[in-house]
């Protein structure tokens, strides 16, 4: 837990970084590297929530692991149960909605079959969940499985979603279809947004450019990655290994993201903010209390 204080200040430092860098150069860097019809940045878009939701799967293994464990009482159990199939819901749903949509694939092929194709791994990945986390002996392990999901939800929501319906800043590629829809940085507000969708008769998605969810969503395996050697202490030695690969997945997305002309930089530095920053802070929070710590580390 504490060696992970560096690497995510380091995260948190890189993604405002971002931020500055794009703040200046947004509009120059998409103009050099962007187009919606990019099949390398759209399949990377398309593919990375599903591999980045595994931040989910595995503690919703986790959360059955601790039910069979039957070391609770049966209403807590059911608890469980029912957070393993929340935690396994929101990944598919989020997932599987990008396939094909205006995010992803465009086609003939219904939206539902998204959420079939990512249900597919993310089954898969509850199942390693369940296989790593089946012998824990963390006296509070569903607290912590709790911690995973609150990191997420808090990134997502709060920080994604409200930020997005506050600013509705253009998408680089609704400024280049649409002569009237003209470049806004990531402060600015636009605030003709309703009368532009009319005029153009285009939805409310081409208005939702700042923050980027799929960093933001994407990011959900640093959450994982971050606290799971609390719940299995053998995989200490694979932590920051594991935390380098999954920070430069998060930057591959956001990368793909602006090739596929649907965010600016500045966008996705941020949603690379969110989640870096929101696990640094339950990061500091489960260093303080004792009831995150494993036993021989409380007791000391």
């Amino acid at each position: 837990m504490k060696k992970m204080r560096i690497p995510l200040l380091i995260s948190v430092c890189i993604a405002i970084l971002g931020v500055v860098f794009g703040s200046v150069f947004d509009f120059q860097l998409s103009s050099a590297i962007a187009s919606k019809t990019n099949m390398v940045g759209i399949s990377i878009s398309v593919i990375g929530p599903t591999i980045g939701f595994m931040g989910l799967a595995l503690p919703a293994g986790g959360f059955i692991a601790l039910a069979k464990q039957k070391r609770y009482k049966t209403s807590m159990n059911v608890l469980l149960i029912l957070g393993a199939v929340l935690y396994y819901g929101v990944g598919v749903f989020f997932a599987g909605r990008e396939y094909f949509s205006s995010h992803g694939f465009y086609g003939s092929a219904p939206y539902a079959l998204g959420f079939v194709i990512a249900a597919v791994p993310l089954a898969g990945g509850v199942f390693l969940g369940y296989k790593v986390f089946k012998n824990t002996d963390h006296p509070y392990a569903w607290l912590v499985l709790l911690l995973f999901g609150a990191v997420t939800f808090m990134a997502m929501i709060p920080g994604t979603v409200l930020l997005k319906e506050i600013f509705h800043r253009p998408r680089f590629r609704a400024i280049n279809d649409y002569e009237t829809i003209v470049f806004h940085n990531w402060w600015e507000r636009c605030k003709n947004y309703k009368d532009l969708m009319a005029l153009y008769n285009i939805e409310k998605e081409e208005f939702q450019s700042f923050p980027s969810g799929h960093t933001t969503q994407s990011g959900t395996i640093l959450v994982f990655v971050t606290f799971m050697p609390l719940l299995n202490r053998k995989l200490e030695k694979f932590q920051m290994g594991c935390f380098i690969g999954a920070f430069a997945f998060v930057l591959l997305i956001g990368f793909a993201r602006i090739l596929a002309a649907a965010h600016f930089l500045s966008d996705v530095s941020f949603g690379i903010f969110l989640t870096t920053f929101c696990t640094f802070v339950a990061n500091e929070i489960a260093l303080r209390v004792k009831k995150f710590q494993p036993l021989e580390v409380a007791a000391e």
